[in-house]
């Protein structure tokens, strides 16, 4: 499991607890590189904590350091920040651009002032062929770019290859942070058969549980119940709409062109 933003790798632990639970007698890697010095020096002694092997903790930008060049993961889960600017790793990142195939980001370059799509980009270039990857955008790696245009070249690349899955719109005031609307993209490789040429898109912004008390922009849960239901409508694939009690999902099907 490879985590490109991991911050102090809390989602890491989470994935390997979740594995953990359905097969205990799983072995479960964890890899994960981080920019911050602070972050990952918590992100290092976290995982020696649990077991792991520190070493696959990895500091330094994932942009224009890549840490795990030649590796592919099973599995990629990443939250990484939105809306910052790539400047700094602009003359590493132009020149993977310019090798094509060769280079992670031979589909693309998003505007200079948000590289949320780079690192899209650089967890599709580490996944296995049955790798499947989970990625936290907010709108604009849906909504930006013109026609034609880096971002469009981008989301052009992922579709048209058949790696789209799904798309899960959360609900608002979900993280700490930011109240915004956030998406969580689920790309994989290796489609089961019956998803492929469609991407399903699952609209679970009204799936939540309200909190008693707010965590900074934090207002809601998505809790087990309102979870099983979003799960429900994932794994059914088909257009329809899931209401249960307060909460509602709603999931349509879309062939890729």
């Amino acid at each position: 499991v490879y985590d490109q933003t991991m911050g102090t790798s809390q989602m890491l632990s989470a994935m390997m607890e979740r594995i953990k639970e359905l097969n205990e007698d799983a072995e479960v890697l964890t890899f994960g590189q981080e920019l911050n010095p602070e972050t990952f020096a918590i992100a290092k002694a976290d995982t020696m904590i649990r077991g792991g092997d520190a070493d696959q903790m990895k500091l330094g930008s994932t942009l224009s350091n890549d840490q795990f060049t030649d590796y592919t993961f099973d599995y990629c889960i990443s939250n990484p920040p939105f809306g910052i600017d790539w400047k700094k790793d602009k003359i590493a990142v132009q020149s993977e651009n310019e090798r094509g195939e060769m280079g992670r980001f031979g589909a693309g370059l998003p505007k200079i002032s948000d590289g949320q799509l780079l690192f899209q980009l650089n967890g599709l270039s580490k996944l296995k062929d049955t790798g499947r990857m989970a990625i936290v955008h907010n709108g604009s790696a849906l909504f930006s770019g013109n026609a034609g245009g880096g971002e469009s070249a981008i989301r052009q690349y992922v579709i048209e290859n058949d790696w789209l899955e799904a798309i899960v719109q959360l609900p608002t005031d979900l993280f700490y942070n930011t109240g915004i609307s956030t998406y969580v993209w689920l790309i994989t490789k290796n489609k089961s058969v019956e998803r492929r040429g469609q991407v399903q898109l699952i609209d679970a912004s009204k799936c939540f549980e309200k909190r008693r008390k707010n965590i900074g922009n934090k207002r809601v849960d998505i809790d087990e119940h309102a979870r099983k239901l979003i799960i429900q409508a994932y794994g059914e694939f088909t257009n329809k709409e899931y209401r249960d009690e307060k909460l509602s999902v709603e999931s349509k099907l879309f062939n890729n062109n």
